[in-house]
């Protein structure tokens, strides 16, 4: 329920004491009153300040008003910090007061209760009682166990907690309390239209939002009316929890919305129209009139990750939609669930830029609160449940910050299933028979497979979860909705089984996995996941590319479309060669297939194109200058004269170069030009590669020696990438693009490594040198900025101390979630800019663990894993089987961590975010002795 905060002019103490008595008598027990010895202030505290600081669980504040109140500065403060602060007020008239003389924001806002006299008390706590509990503060707590589930287990495991938990609901009161004031104060004219409430998987986001907020929400019907919880899956409109089903419910008709923002925007005021009649009879019977605003609109969308997946193809319709009923209403909000590490498409979806956000951060859980969660729901038990305090003491001890709380949820519920029918859940059940945290999964796991189980039945369940059941993005990994028909009829009855032990779960016929946890926790499905990792991610990027490209089936009439068909030449093969495996058959559906077949389609028009192209050429070479130049074709003529024209090549390059100093710069064509990077010699150096020891992350540190070399003082930038496309060398991004933010001179996103290689293909074309990616090593030297191992190495290249790092990098906390114009922020020892934050930035590596004995700066070019999968092989013997690409430096969305020097990541080379560019290296000549 909350805490009732009671704000008073201490020269109405007496009637403080008689309010605060009161409601304790009609049931409100956490009431706080500054007089109180067990609750109140202490000597020398101010309320503002104990409000700021314990008032996350102030639910609402009853302000006496009186004479003494409004001649009190400190008192109307109070009452305006409480309204800023979106809390609910209620004020109650203990002394006759002239109205007139009251603040207007008072008069014109809230309603008023007066027990000023004798005569006037019964009705005025009456209506102050009447008042709290329609604002959803009833004192009577929620029903346990849900009059529609009398048996109903206290402890819910993997699954989220619902609107009926919200009895069982426990450690989140403050944050519940801070998520109600942001939504009274978004219903009160703040600007944003959409609360996010951003977590990582595991901290609680769906159980937050179901049994903590829309819970309470649901009992405020005369301010909020909550629509029943959109979850995208794979369908956000038309899916068995979408956008057209949570409406149609609502309602209790079916409704279409085929007539788009207009259709819900009616929705929402045919929702409304009945609650507002109700309050209208209501206020005429007690002789007032209805001022009201309406109550708001509210659609929960839940595990909103799902609605950028690449199988949900009605992404863009619910955007467009959702955003222009808000905006036609003027008095509806979406509150959103979404993992953190997914929130850049939904930040940057530009259908959703008239709907401005409000996030909402929910931490992981704190660890003094995990007692209530074990403990709190055995109370309510019915029959009574009796949690022994030593086995809450070993939990605790136990819980680590790897999916502590999904884990824990996971095995309190098979204690109680496995071993509770006593009514008792003891340390020995926890630690000798389910084999603690850490055997909690894998007992499920056992209960289906058996504890040795064979390789035929190993076989058929990585064939159950691998690919139907995973998905990896440039996200991570993630559970995948899938249909009943996309797993392999010999593995539906081992998925029943596993339906059975909670480990996945089914509706409406899909089946997924009930937590992401079960994805990092259960070591065989882990070890799978690894192994099929870069054909999961190739699978992944061609889902989302074939959704593109249907997406925009209407501007391919008459059209050819092949600027949405992404894969090609290699890309394309490796995708055929996925969609070809026999076990990766049930992912690949029509869409992908069509898509593909269209990629080869195009393929083979632009063969033949470019043949009849070089056909041309040589004709109109042959009647021109003779049968000396037939040879020549259109692939090398615009080329070259571009390089002729516009980059001027400089004669005696390498000598020029080779008397340059560390640190000079220098550019391969007409001076000043927009599309020829500024380059910087880097000198010859030795540093230590690696995590130092006391770092989060200690790779193995191995001594590298470096060549001297040249690299862009700047990350590549769109002006750059606009140079490639305009001479051929390169083609226009794909949606999204630059992601609204602006072009110019801001680093170039959205290129996948492979584009990155055209281009540096491109630029060594029209410069005569040699461009290049910056292999690993080089990209870690030129970030350290060291060219001695006898420095020390640092966590970034300016040292350790983390406050210096805005002065270096834009990252999550100043970069406003965005990237930022290239060289706005101090360069390094080296003279290089962004070598830290702004975007990501691809190397020539392929991902591979680091090699010990590597005493060079040269690029990994194999994964080390041979094509079957056998023994370990050496880099040149692998150079065709890298399957993921190295990613440095960190991004705009990331934290001071994610920035370090030694920091690595990896992705498909056919993927494209927008958090990742690039930037180029050239090999130069030794210098000149």
């Amino acid at each position: 329920m909350g805490v009732l905060f009671i704000s008073h002019s201490s020269q109405d103490n007496d009637h403080a004491v008689r309010v605060r008595d009161w409601l304790k008598s009609q049931g409100w027990g956490e009431v706080f009153l500054d007089l109180d010895p067990a609750q109140g202030l202490a000597p020398g505290q101010r309320w503002q300040e104990e409000l700021k600081r314990a008032g996350e669980n102030c639910a609402a504040v009853v302000v006496l008003v009186s004479p003494n109140w409004v001649a009190s500065v400190w008192c109307r403060t109070e009452f305006l910090v409480a309204d800023q602060l979106g809390k609910r007020i209620f004020p109650v008239f203990v002394a006759p007061t002239s109205f007139d003389e009251l603040p207007l924001e008072l008069r014109a806002k809230f309603q008023l209760a007066d027990i000023s006299t004798p005569e006037k008390e019964a009705e005025g706590f009456q209506r102050l009682a009447i008042g709290l509990k329609r604002a959803g503060l009833d004192p009577k707590s929620f029903d346990w166990p849900p009059p529609s589930d009398p048996n109903r287990s206290v402890y819910r495991g993997l699954q989220a907690l619902d609107v009926q938990d919200a009895a069982i609901f426990f450690g989140r009161d403050a944050a519940v309390t801070r998520g109600l004031d942001e939504l009274r104060r978004l219903r009160d004219g703040a600007p944003q239209r959409i609360l996010v409430i951003l977590g990582a998987s595991g901290a609680g986001k769906s159980s937050f939002l179901r049994a903590g907020l829309i819970a309470r929400l649901r009992r405020d019907d005369e301010n909020f009316l909550v629509l029943p919880i959109v979850r995208p899956e794979r369908a956000a409109i038309g899916g068995a929890q979408g956008l057209a089903a949570s409406v149609s419910k609502a309602l209790g008709r079916p409704v279409s919305l085929s007539g788009g923002a207009a259709d819900l925007a009616q929705a929402f005021a045919d929702l409304r129209k009945p609650v507002v009649e109700r309050l209208t009879r209501n206020a005429e019977a007690a002789r007032e009139t209805y001022t009201a605003k309406p109550p708001t609109i509210i659609l929960p969308l839940d595990q909103a990750e799902e609605l950028f997946g690449a199988q949900n193809t009605e992404r863009a319709a619910f955007c467009d939609i959702a955003a222009k009923a808000i905006a036609q209403d003027g008095n509806a909000l979406i509150v959103a669930t979404i993992r953190s590490d997914s929130y850049e498409p939904l930040q940057t979806e530009p259908l959703l830029a008239g709907a401005p956000q409000l996030l909402f951060n929910l931490p992981p859980l704190a660890a003094g609160s995990f007692q209530s969660v074990i403990e709190g729901p055995a109370r309510l038990a019915k029959p009574p449940l009796t949690v022994e305090p030593a086995l809450t003491q070993q939990l605790l001890a136990d819980l680590d910050a790897a999916d502590a709380l999904p884990l824990l949820a996971f095995t309190l519920e098979r204690l109680q299933t496995q071993f509770g029918a006593d009514g008792n859940l003891t340390l020995a059940d926890y630690r000798d028979k389910l084999g603690g945290l850490a055997g909690a999964i894998q007992s499920a796991v056992d209960a289906v497979l058996g504890a040795q189980p064979s390789k035929e039945k190993l076989a058929l369940a990585r064939r159950l979860f691998v690919p139907a059941l995973v998905q990896v993005d440039q996200d991570g990994v993630k559970r995948r909705v899938a249909r009943r028909q996309d797993i392999p009829s010999e593995a539906q009855a081992l998925a029943n089984s596993f339906i059975e032990q909670r480990l996945l779960v089914t509706d409406d016929g899909t089946v997924e996995v009930a937590h992401e946890a079960i994805l990092r926790q259960w070591p065989a499905l882990v070890a799978w996941i690894t192994e099929e990792r870069g054909a999961l991610v190739v699978l992944d990027s061609v889902r989302a590319a074939a959704r593109e490209w249907q997406a925009h089936a209407e501007r391919r009439v008459g059209k050819r479309g092949e600027s949405w068909l992404a894969h090609r030449g290699d890309r394309l093969k490796e995708a055929e060669k996925i969609a070809a495996r026999a076990d990766f058959a049930s992912a690949v559906d029509q869409p992908i297939r069509d898509y593909l077949a269209a990629c080869r389609k195009e393929e083979r028009r632009a063969a033949g194109t470019r043949r009849r192209l070089q056909a041309l050429a040589a004709v109109s070479a042959l009647a021109v200058i003779g049968v000396g130049a037939a040879w020549m074709n259109w692939d090398r003529i615009q080329p070259e004269l571009v390089r002729l024209t516009r980059y001027a090549p400089h004669a005696n390059r390498a000598e020029a170069l080779a008397d340059l100093s560390p640190g000079d710069t220098f550019q391969d064509c007409a001076a000043a030009s927009k599309h020829c990077p500024v380059m910087v010699v880097l000198p010859a150096g030795e540093f230590m590669m690696g995590d130092p020891p006391q770092s989060p992350e200690d790779t193995q540190q191995r001594r590298i020696n470096v060549a001297r070399f040249a690299v862009s003082q700047f990350e590549v930038a769109f002006d750059d990438w606009a140079g490639c496309v305009a001479g051929g060398g390169c083609a226009a991004l794909p949606s999204p693009g630059d992601a609204g933010w602006g072009r110019d001179n801001r680093p170039v996103i959205n290129v996948s490594w492979d584009d990155a290689k055209e281009y540096v293909d491109w630029l060594s074309r029209m410069t005569g040198e040699d461009y290049r990616l910056l292999t690993e090593a080089e990209w870690e030297y030129a970030a350290r900025a060291v060219t001695s191992i006898d420095r020390p190495s640092t966590l970034w290249g300016f040292g350790d101390d983390e406050t210096q790092l805005g002065e270096y990098a834009w990252f999550s906390e100043n970069s406003e979630q965005q990237a930022h114009p290239v060289g706005e922020k101090r360069p390094n020892a080296f003279g290089l800019y962004d070598m830290h934050g702004n975007v990501w930035e691809w190397v020539e590596d392929c991902y591979a663990p680091y090699d010990p004995e590597q005493r060079d700066s040269s690029a990994v070019e194999g994964d080390g894993q041979e094509q079957d999968g056998g023994a370990t092989a050496s880099r040149s013997e692998n150079a065709t089987t890298c399957s993921l690409r190295v990613l440095r430096g960190g991004s705009w969305g990331g934290s001071p961590q994610d920035l370090r020097s030694a920091i690595r990541f990896w992705n498909v080379p056919s993927s494209r975010h927008g958090n990742v560019g690039f930037r180029v290296a050239r090999t130069v000549s030794p210098p000149n002795p």
